[in-house]
């Protein structure tokens, strides 16, 4: 079977790509021609199996069409000639790519990553707190959801065109968690269900998987990016409470991120000291050694979890887990038996709760071996026997029905989008060089001639005009 993997990025920058790569692996591996298309930030590939296309993570003007990365893929599409279309995330394509694909005629399925199907920011969650039904549109504004992450209202417009387009796109959908298979069913994406990411142990020595490692008493480990959705100020807050009933314990960060210096600053006015550690990023092959010495691991996120690779590196260790209970996390930290839940942005609760493992041994050996036993749920051989039969379903369908059609008006609705959105982007260029050179001009304070800085500043306008008058010209 030719079967093409089209993603965001190439590179392997989170799970998705991760999940991505090793699908193409072990596809190859049981004699599968395999192609892959996807974005990099970084550098452009052109091979007979492989084309990635250069471009930035966003680019505002490019939100509903993007012509460079269609055309590319249009000719990749016809030099490879597919059997099936295998899609991951798509967030960062334009909004029409849906469309383009279901010019091809080929079968198509996605393994739908994250929730940004359903949410312009992917939280799926309110400012308050509360888990959202989903789906992009006014609901967005009316509850203030640009608070989690910032947007406005052409991400929610294109995010709302995907919404719509993606679902008769696909023959079959599959998610790494339940929670996220059942969300998609309830707004009607035909044929999806649950398939978990795999843990490979290959090259992982028996004793590793077995063995009780000497784990520091009283080590709390979070492992992850330094993003508010992962919650990790709720966890500093709640280190004070922790310590009142554990005086010994001590907090190990493991990741970089924005928050980073916002976290430190934190903790120091909290007066944590030594309590907290920030190591920032560590290479991969030392994170293991975290894994191999701390006594419980926390996910406090805030935001829905689909299904976090940290949880199956748990696993491999038998480290046991303290999860928020919220989306797919207590289907994976089972409340007893991997972990325990603490309620999302709850400080105190969350301080309880590992405070109530760090005082039990037993208890801690009981979900260790609970992690362990996990591990038979998640096989490489498992996952790709179901896959290879959801490929052939996909087939399958596709051969029984016609090729999805472009709904009636959508072209065109897409191209005075496409048209405004590509115009905004021109003014907000012009307007932001503006602002830049404003501010520049200002800068210079009393010191600076003012007739040279109005002279500079008519320069600046003029050459802004004849660049707005090129472009228009083509």
């Amino acid at each position: 079977m030719r079967v093409l993997q089209l993603n965001t990025f190439y590179g392997k920058v989170g799970g998705a790509e991760i999940y991505m790569h090793n699908v193409v692996d072990a596809l190859r591996e049981a004699g599968h021609e395999v192609g892959v298309f996807a974005f990099s930030p970084d550098e452009a590939i052109d091979e007979p199996n492989v084309r990635v296309v250069q471009r930035p993570e966003f680019t505002a003007a490019n939100l509903v069409r993007d012509e460079a990365v269609s055309s590319a893929l249009r000719e990749f599409v016809a030099r490879f000639d597919p059997d099936l279309i295998h899609c991951h995330n798509l967030s960062a394509y334009a909004a029409d790519l849906a469309l383009v694909l279901r010019s091809f005629g080929k079968p198509m399925m996605q393994t739908v990553h994250d929730f940004s199907i359903l949410c312009p920011n992917s939280w799926c969650v309110r400012p308050d707190g509360v888990v959202c039904e989903g789906g992009p549109g006014e609901k967005c504004f009316q509850h203030d959801c640009q608070k989690n992450y910032p947007y406005d209202g052409r991400v929610v417009t294109a995010s709302n065109l995907r919404y719509r387009y993606v679902p008769g796109t696909f023959q079959a959908f599959l998610s790494p968690s339940q929670f996220l298979a059942d969300k998609l069913t309830e707004h009607g994406f035909e044929n999806s269900e649950c398939l978990p990411l795999w843990v490979d142990l290959e090259g992982i020595p028996e004793e590793a998987l077995t063995g009780e490692p000497e784990r520091d008493e009283d080590h709390v480990l979070f492992l992850g990016r330094l993003v508010p959705e992962k919650g990790v100020a709720y966890l500093v807050e709640a280190m004070p409470h922790l310590l009142k009933k554990r005086p010994g314990a001590k907090l190990s960060v493991v990741g970089g991120g924005p928050q980073l210096e916002e976290l430190k600053a934190q903790a120091e006015k909290l007066g944590l000291g030594d309590a907290i550690v920030f190591h920032g990023r560590v290479p991969h092959e030392e994170v293991q050694r975290f894994f191999s010495t701390a006594t419980l691991q926390v996910l406090p996120s805030i935001w829905c979890e689909n299904s976090p690779v940290t949880i199956y590196e748990s696993f491999i260790s038998g480290l046991p887990m303290v999860a928020s209970r919220i989306a797919g996390l207590p289907a994976m930290v089972r409340e007893g038996e991997t972990g325990l839940l603490a309620e999302p942005r709850n400080a105190v609760d969350l301080a309880d709760k590992i405070a109530t493992m760090l005082g039990d041994k037993e208890l801690r050996q009981e979900l260790s071996r609970g992690c362990r036993a996990s591990l038979d749920r998640y096989s490489k051989a498992k996952h790709m026997k179901r896959l290879l039969e959801v490929y052939d379903e996909v087939l399958a369908r596709a051969a029984e029905s016609e090729p999805a059609a472009v709904p009636d008006g959508a072209l065109d609705l897409l191209a005075g989008l496409d048209s405004f959105y590509k115009e905004n982007s021109k003014l907000e260029k012009w307007a932001g060089d503006m602002k830049g050179h404003i501010d520049y001009l200002e800068s210079t304070g009393a010191a600076g001639k003012p007739v040279q800085r109005f002279g500079k500043h008519l320069y600046f306008m003029a050459k802004s005009r004849v660049r707005q008058w090129r472009e228009k010209r083509g």
